[in-house]
Formats: structure tokens, sequence, C-alpha cells
């Protein structure tokens, strides 16, 4: 039941509203069985405390939660900004939450939009609230971006790249070039993006006849949200002898290209570097890695789109996943590699 009313917990529990008032305001006066009737009927219909006066006829606050990994990363910044346009024409506001995937801060900004009774969320996961998330899917018109949640499930719809087909062009770019010994810089594995790119890699390594496994020397698992794993990555992949560095986001890349100046590490004449997402201002930058372009704001409008369709069809429609193609834009910071 979507947006479940206090009236609706009472009749699912069998009790009066003051019962379930009681129970809510953990009231010592209300006895054990009465407590766990109402809060399995709390938990069955998804009802949240609501903290703001319901004043529209239609049952509608007409906001919706934007919940992200990383607000200062700018491929999410342009994402906003695309959401944010397309709710507003349609009369919708918007709540930016950033978590910087931590499990709690997740936890904590699903509960606030819920009290809050957002109409719907869109968000980014951490990958460590899954379980919670596949349930309020049941009862919240949810859209994800980026990282799936592994639920069959899970309820709503899903927006990424093509993560696989994209790390397979960079690849295979590098290939091209005379690479052999290629490090892929990757973010959290639990992720689905991560997956799906490292599957790429796997995918593209394999017709040079080369297995991408965990005994593979040049493998860096770092995190998608810190510079500093690019940073600690280039090193260590650099150190082990890999002619190119793949990056599997725009800030480890950032990490890899800070790396290199600081070693003095000459791109692309030591090191020739690649990047999956465009880095911030990169036209503007001496060293340019070859990319792949993601189109945030393309997918940002995508993600309004789909969740007010959700929201107006009270979360009826059947789960949809949208993936945009990817486009290998090259760049000045890959070379045929140094050997010595």
């Amino acid at each position: 039941m979507a947006n479940a009313t206090i009236k609706d917990v009472a009749r699912e529990a069998g009790v009066s509203i003051a019962t379930v008032s009681r129970v809510l305001n953990k009231s010592s006066t209300v006895r054990e069985d009465l407590a766990d009737r109402v809060n399995s009927a709390i938990e069955k219909l998804g009802y949240y405390p609501n903290s703001i006066a319901r004043t529209l006829k239609n049952d509608s606050s007409k906001t919706v939660g934007f919940v992200v990994s990383d607000i200062a990363n700018d491929f999410f910044t342009s994402m906003v900004r695309s959401v944010e346009d397309v709710l507003n024409q349609r009369g919708y506001n918007l709540f930016v939450c950033s978590t910087d995937s931590s499990q709690q801060r997740e936890l904590d900004y699903l509960s606030l939009l819920r009290e809050k009774q957002v109409d719907g969320i869109i968000i980014n996961i951490s990958g460590k609230n899954n379980e919670l998330i596949t349930r309020m899917s049941q009862h919240l018109p949810i859209a994800l971006f980026g990282r799936k949640v592994p639920d069959a499930g899970f309820k709503g719809d899903f927006v990424d790249n093509d993560n696989f087909t994209g790390m397979v062009d960079l690849t295979k770019q590098l290939i091209s070039l005379g690479h052999r010994r290629i490090g892929l810089i990757n973010g959290q594995p639990y992720v689905s993006s991560a997956k799906e790119r490292l599957e790429g890699f796997q995918s593209a390594m394999r017709t040079i006849g080369v297995t991408v496994d965990d005994a593979y020397p040049y493998l860096y698992h770092g995190n998608f949200n810190r510079i500093s794993s690019g940073v600690e990555g280039a090193r260590a992949l650099y150190e082990r002898g890999a002619t190119a560095v793949l990056a599997a986001n725009n800030l480890l890349a950032l990490g890899a290209l800070q790396f290199c100046r600081e070693a003095q590490v000459e791109v692309p004449g030591k090191l020739s570097l690649s990047s999956f997402g465009r880095i911030s201002n990169h036209d503007f930058l001496y060293v340019q890695p070859t990319c792949v372009d993601q189109f945030p704001a393309a997918m940002g409008s995508r993600l309004a789109e789909l969740i007010i369709e959700r929201i107006e069809s009270k979360n009826t429609l059947l789960n949809r996943e949208i993936r945009f193609a990817t486009t290998l834009i090259p760049g000045n910071g890959t070379a045929r590699p140094c050997e010595g």
C-alpha cells in the first residue's frame, strides 16, 4: 500500500488509532501482544510516521528524494540538475541527500525521506541496505541508477550506462596500441557497476589470451568515491609494471593523474591513462585521458520521467531497465607502450 496511514495500520492490526499512536510513542501502557500486532502491521504496510500535514486532496507531497553516493562528483551534480529541471516542470520539488556510500547515512536519509512522505525516491545505492530498499520498493516508487539491488523482489526502475561495452571499448583501444600489461583501478567489488566494468575488462583481455582473475597482478580494488583510491591504485599498478592504467570512473582517473604528477611519471610517455567517464573540465586539461562519455544529463532526465510515471501509476508498473550507450572519446593520454 502506497503511503499507508495510521488508520490503515490500526485496521490491519485490529486495534484503535490511539493504540497505534501509543506504540509509535513507545508507551509502556500497551500490552506486549498488541504492540507486536501493531509493529507487524507497520512492517507489512510500509508505514512511516507523517511529520508534515497532508493538505493536498490527492494525498501527494509533490516531493521526490534523490539519494546519491557522492554529490561532489560532477557526474552526479549534472544528473541532479537535469532531474530537478524535469521534476519542476511537473510540479515536483527535490530533496538531495549525499551518503558517501555509508550504510548508516543511507539508512538515516531513507528514514528521513519516508517521514517527509516523499512521493518517490531516486537512489544510487550504497549496496549495503539492499534488503530494506527491496521492502520499501513494495510501498514506495523507487528508481535506481548506477547500482542495482540484486534481489528479485525489488520493485522499481533502473537506469545505467552500458558498463560492459564501454569497458570493452576502452580496453581494446589500449590493446590496439600494443599494451598487454593493462592495469584496472576498479570500484567497490560488491556494487553492480564495478562488477559489470570488471566483466567488460575481462572479456576484452581474453581476446589476447590474458585471464583476469584474483591472480592477475594488475587489478586494484578501490572506492569509486575516493580520489585517494586512484592515487594508491595507480601507484601500485605502476610499481608492478603496468604500461597502461584504466580507471573505472572519473574520480579514480583524477587520482591516477595526481599520482603521475606527484611521482613525475610522464603520461603517456611512461604510462598511458584511460577513464570510464569524463573528468571535470576534460577539454582544458593538459593531459586528456581517453574516456567514454556517460551522458549524465540525459540519464537524469530519463530518471525523472520514470519516477513520475511510477508515482502517477501508484507503483503498479512492471520493472523497467534503461541502458545508455557510451561513446569513446580519444585523448592524448594514451600511446604505444614504452618498454624500458
